[in-house]
């Protein structure tokens, strides 16, 4: 099992400054942890995340996979979003054999930690065993888009963007001031220029993307997808999808998600609670 990062670093003066502006978001945060983890709630009143998480680590290896699970959901639900805590809440749904839950988390911890190999490996695993084989079909940009989550958190390809358009500016005032580099510079500045374009247009349709049309699971044992928000009975069944079914949510109302297969082609309406986005806010 993986264990939860330490967050108890040196505070400067501007982290201090953070910290006060959102005391009442963690208070908010402690009261929930306290609320709804009474097996952690039994290592004493000061729960730290860390501490939670071997509370979980410990209900798992004994073969408590539902108590390991409320421990972790319960470490989600006060706001810490760590890819080691989706990881070990994956691998517990899987042993429970809930699938699709097990993918909802294995995506929620790729999307925070990329290349890891052993959510990868994980992940690869449990998609084999679902029963919707679903094709990705959703276009060449979008493919590219999918590399490079497969490589690049969104920050961390904002991160390499800033750089490479330094790096342009660079090479631009050299090309400018020295003659004797401006050839040279012009080949490293064109090629650069190309990846600084291929990098934000990748970004802004990953951006686009998660705003408009996220990433989902389908965590119900199955479900009829439907031509509007409604039943079976009100609407056309169009197709029905399993657990772990992965597809893009387009439209949310009160009870009802209107989701897409990838590709787009295929959509339609199911019970919001059938389906959960990978997305956690």
């Amino acid at each position: 099992m993986k264990s939860i990062i330490n967050y108890q670093l040196p505070i400067t003066n501007y982290q201090l400054s953070i910290i006060i502006a959102n005391l009442n978001r963690v208070f908010v945060a402690l009261f929930a942890l306290l609320l709804v983890a009474p097996p952690v709630l039994a290592q004493g009143p000061n729960v730290s995340p860390t501490e939670a998480m071997l509370v979980g680590n410990q209900n798992y290896e004994a073969g408590q996979y539902a108590e390991a699970i409320a421990v972790y959901e319960t470490i989600v639900e006060a706001g810490v979003h760590d890819s080691a805590v989706f990881y070990n809440l994956g691998n517990a749904y899987y042993k429970q054999g809930d699938l699709g839950r097990a993918i909802l988390n294995y995506r929620r911890a790729q999307y925070l930690n990329p290349r890891d190999n052993d959510i990868a490996a994980n992940l690869a695993i449990t998609r084999l065993q679902t029963l919707d084989q679903l094709e990705p079909n959703e276009g060449l940009l979008a493919n590219f888009v999918e590399i490079a989550e497969a490589w690049l958190t969104l920050n961390e390809a904002l991160i390499l963007a800033s750089i490479l358009w330094l790096l342009v500016g660079l090479f631009g005032v050299v090309a400018i001031l020295s003659r004797r580099l401006r050839r040279v510079s012009l080949w490293v500045l064109g090629a650069l220029g190309i990846f600084l374009l291929v990098g934000v247009i990748s970004m802004a349709n990953r951006y686009y993307l998660e705003q408009t049309a996220p990433p989902a699971v389908v965590v119900a044992s199955q479900v009829d997808v439907t031509s509007g928000p409604g039943t079976g009975e009100q609407y056309l069944v169009e197709f029905n999808l399993h657990t772990g079914a992965e597809v893009r949510l387009l439209e949310s109302r009160p009870d009802w998600r209107r989701v897409a297969l990838p590709g787009g082609n295929s959509q339609g309406w199911v019970p919001a609670g059938a389906v959960e986005s990978v997305i956690v806010e």
